[in-house]
């Protein structure tokens, strides 16, 4: 009895496995899963590990068939926590076949919200400004 070779490749179309995020907002990427075994792989599943009160989801879920040379793009969606702390963070991502595994590890940079700095911004501004104009009004006495 003759069977097929299982396999599977994954991974991003330019390479990268790293994207930016922000607190409570969800960060989107791409990946493909790809065939390269000579049977046909069937049930591909998505699984993450990822850090606590973060949330992940596939586009699709799961893969009913992937034939031999197939390839399918998965849309990827990274929400970090709302109180996650500013730095570097690991998603992994593990493609689940019949017969095969394949991880991937994303970095996850989640970066502070621009807002806070103009609003610090407008503050020194504001008390600059403050200053000025009390100076020019009680000038030298």
């Amino acid at each position: 009895m003759l069977t097929g070779t299982y396999a599977l490749d994954v991974g991003t179309p330019n390479g990268l496995l790293s994207l930016d995020a922000h607190q409570g907002i969800p960060a989107n990427l791409s990946f493909y899963v790809k065939n390269t075994g000579s049977a046909a792989n069937n049930n591909i599943k998505f699984l993450s590990f990822k850090p606590e009160n973060w949330q992940v989801t596939f586009k699709p879920q799961k893969i009913t068939t992937l034939k031999p040379g197939e390839l399918k793009q998965v849309e990827l969606s990274i929400t970090p926590y709302s109180e996650a702390l500013v730095g570097d963070y690991a998603v992994n991502v593990r493609v689940a076949g019949e017969k095969v595994e394949k991880p991937l590890e994303f970095r996850v940079t989640v970066k502070a919200s621009s807002a806070w700095g103009w609003i610090g911004i407008g503050i020194i501004l504001a008390v600059v400004g403050g200053l000025t104009v009390l100076f020019r009004k009680l000038g030298r006495r």
